[in-house]
């Protein structure tokens, strides 16, 4: 009977993931189409809390990869969760202000009034969180202490609040527009924005960029809430269902090899169906070689990354309560998935498609 089945809940934030692209073009659901688990889809169910499992990480069988304030966010809270994986994608990181701004440079920005988001309804504010990282790290370039800045609130609408289909939302636009709008209506001095539409304000003649902190040659400087993207499940599903968990990674790794190979279709997946002036914004919000930049791994940048994050989030006053990220770690499942990959023949788009 189905209800007797494992249950593999998939998630993942916006598109610039493996686990997107896997589940885009099929490959996810190739691997899993038997009747041996029941796959399902996160943000497809009607309740709110299976939904909110995106943040909390309260649905067991859930893998989650993405954004990765919300996974530190729970484990802080005692989430029993474990990273399998992390990638690495970076994203563009811009410090805005008004073309006729008096500020010229991160350096004149003591005494600026910065502009962070407020979610109120939010179960982890984690675009507030990547603000204050943000600007946090213009700051200390420019040797300015955060007491020495005015933060600013700006309220943001809540987005999935009640049961029943989560609603839709444009992206861009739902973060963007409030932002923009404090800094045209001279609410703040300095705003901070992140992807493509970060990329689109930059080249708006309205605004100013002052600092792209993707532009930095230290990785460890351009970490934030999606640099680098942890790949989580909970402990009690890997104990169970270790078989399960080694081949959805193996599904992450091979969609990072036919991604490698595949850079147009990546740029498709990505753009989400807009205007191909948004899909030119791509390669300058994530670099030119961003369909290389899936490859699931555990090397000592990507861990050391997910350390800064979490230390900035503890001294934030994100946590509950402090953890060690290697203990966090379990690599064996990655390492079983990385040879069952190469066991597997390599994904074909068409095969994916008519599973």
């Amino acid at each position: 009977m189905a209800n007797s089945l494992p249950s593999i809940w998939y998630t993942r934030c916006g598109a610039a993931t493996a686990s997107a692209l896997a589940i885009h073009y099929g490959f996810l659901q190739q691997e899993f189409s038997q009747s041996e688990v029941n796959l399902l889809s996160l943000k497809d169910s009607d309740s709110l809390a299976i939904r909110n499992s995106h943040y909390n990480h309260t649905q067991s069988g859930m893998f989650r990869e993405g954004g990765n304030i919300p996974p530190i966010w729970a484990k802080g809270l005692g989430q029993e969760t474990v990273v399998l994986a992390i990638t690495w994608l970076d994203e563009y990181q811009g410090i805005l202000v008004r073309e006729n701004s008096k500020y010229k440079s991160i350096h004149d920005l003591k005494g600026a009034r910065l502009g962070i988001p407020r979610h109120e309804k939010a179960l982890i504010d984690f675009q507030r969180g990547a603000a204050q990282h943000g600007f946090e790290t213009a700051l200390n370039l420019a040797g300015i202490s955060t007491p020495e800045v005015r933060w600013v609130d700006i309220a943001h609408p809540s987005y999935d609040s009640s049961d029943g289909p989560a609603p839709v939302r444009v992206r861009d636009e739902h973060y963007r527009a409030p932002v923009l709008k404090a800094l045209d209506d001279d609410l703040v001095d300095a705003v901070f924005l992140r992807f493509t539409s970060g990329v689109e304000a930059a080249r708006d003649g309205r605004y100013r960029e002052l600092i792209n902190i993707n532009a930095l040659d230290d990785p460890l400087l351009r970490v934030n809430n999606g640099t680098p993207r942890p790949v989580t499940v909970d402990c009690k599903f890997l104990d169970h269902h270790p078989d399960l968990v080694v081949r959805y990674l193996s599904v992450l790794i091979r969609t990072a090899l036919w991604a490698s190979q595949n850079p147009e279709a990546v740029l498709d997946q990505l753009n989400q169906d807009r205007s191909a002036e948004h899909r030119a914004l791509i390669p300058l919000s994530h670099g030119s070689k961003v369909h290389e930049s899936f490859f699931p791994k555990l090397n000592e940048q990507y861990i050391t990354g997910l350390e800064v994050q979490k230390n900035f989030l503890r001294d934030w006053g994100y946590l509950v309560k402090d953890f060690d990220v290697r203990e966090w770690i379990d690599p064996e499942p990655l390492q079983h998935a990385l040879a069952l990959a190469k066991s597997k023949p390599p994904l074909q788009l068409a095969t994916a498609l008519a599973a």
